[in-house]
């Protein structure tokens, strides 16, 4: 017992309550044997060497070795418990950031810069974590100047993070000026101001004594006005040097082409013929008329007579002044009294220049005598 005792004393605590593992095997297994046996193959610890000094008396003390350190006990489930869902909580949250990342922590949406200066949506695209890509300008006629037209990707659009926005600045209207056309015929005149991005306007013609015929006078807007692409341009063109028309009216046609081409006009005959006051074959009609102007070069159509239109006088002998007007106008003459001495108070017909049922060129003047 004093040897026990004695090894005791060199055990620290924790080998003392220590167990060897064959110990614990066995009394998991055979928990409920408290008299079973020991297995065989349980370790024994030799007993140390004799020790003998000098005077050859023996040191009881070191007769037997200390056992080696026992593993220290596992911790039980209680104690790993608190540890293992911390780790699970940080697992979880791990995983549904890493989640949230794929699928949206790396992206953002293109904000709204429409309309706002180039420093505002460069200012709006850094405070949403994007950088400004190309920018380009290109003419408005509806976004002011300097102020952003669009964005590439556009507005609202899912991109990843630090991606770049291109934007698209407006330098406002397009301007051109307009060209100096005087001179130009007209159909050259159009052409220029397409060349130049402008529309030909109305064209409007008058006299020129200066300017031929044809060509262009002048413009609105003036020459050399700045003015939008696409607007139209209105046109003066010159009709040629003014030419009053003369009358040719009752005249041959050979007659009265000779007058108007001399007057420097063209002349056109009309194929109809119609009834007039002139004799057939000569000039009823022309248009333009006597003593308008024309341009010169303009042509003026004749219209050529086939003699008066003869119509039945009606008869009218016999009746009041006014019944008789009232007939011969209706059926196209003119009317004309003739009083005399007698005349001067009466209201009735007496006589007439045609008799009534003979034929009379439409438009003559038939004479009626009032007694």
């Amino acid at each position: 017992f004093a040897l026990t005792r004695e090894t005791r004393g060199r055990l620290t605590d924790e080998q003392l309550d220590a167990m060897p593992p064959q110990a614990l095997s066995a009394e998991h297994d055979n928990a409920g044997d408290r008299t079973s046996v020991i297995p065989r193959s349980l370790t024994v610890p030799r007993p140390l060497p004799v020790n003998e000094d000098d005077d050859g008396a023996v040191d009881r003390t070191s007769r037997f070795r200390s056992p080696p350190p026992l593993p220290p006990r596992r911790r039980t489930a209680l104690h790993r418990g608190p540890a293992a869902i911390v780790v699970a909580v940080l697992l979880v949250l791990g995983l549904g950031a890493g989640i949230w990342y794929i699928n949206s922590g790396q992206f953002t949406k293109v904000p709204p810069v429409l309309s706002k200066t180039e420093q505002e949506a460069r200012d709006r695209l850094a405070e949403a974590g994007l950088d400004v890509g190309e920018v380009k300008e290109e003419y408005s006629d509806t976004v002011e100047r300097g102020e952003v037209i669009s964005t590439d990707p556009a507005a609202g659009a899912r991109v990843r993070g630090s991606a770049s926005v291109s934007l698209t600045v407006s330098k406002g209207p397009q301007t051109v000026r307009v060209p100096d056309l005087d001179g130009y015929r007209l159909d050259k005149a159009r052409s220029l101001l397409e060349d130049e991005g402008l529309k030909p306007g109305m064209v409007t013609r008058e006299f020129s004594d200066s300017v031929p015929r044809d060509a262009v006078i002048s413009t609105e807007p003036g020459k050399g006005t700045k003015v939008r692409a696409d607007t139209a341009v209105k046109l003066t063109v010159s009709k040629g040097s003014p030419v009053d028309v003369p009358d040719v009216t009752g005249d041959d046609p050979e007659d009265a082409r000779a007058e108007l081409e001399e007057a420097g006009l063209k002349v056109e005959i009309a194929d109809g013929r119609v009834h007039s006051e002139h004799d057939a074959g000569q000039v009823a009609r022309q248009t333009p008329g006597a003593g308008g102007e024309a341009a010169e070069g303009d042509t003026v159509t004749l219209t050529l007579s086939k003699g008066p239109e003869m119509v039945e006088v009606p008869d009218v002998v016999g009746d009041s002044v006014d019944e008789a007007r009232e007939k011969l106008e209706g059926a196209g003459f003119g009317v004309k009294e003739d009083r005399g001495l007698l005349g001067l108070f009466g209201d009735t017909v007496k006589d007439q220049s045609v008799d009534g049922g003979e034929t009379a060129p439409k438009g003559s003047t038939i004479t009626l005598k009032i007694r």
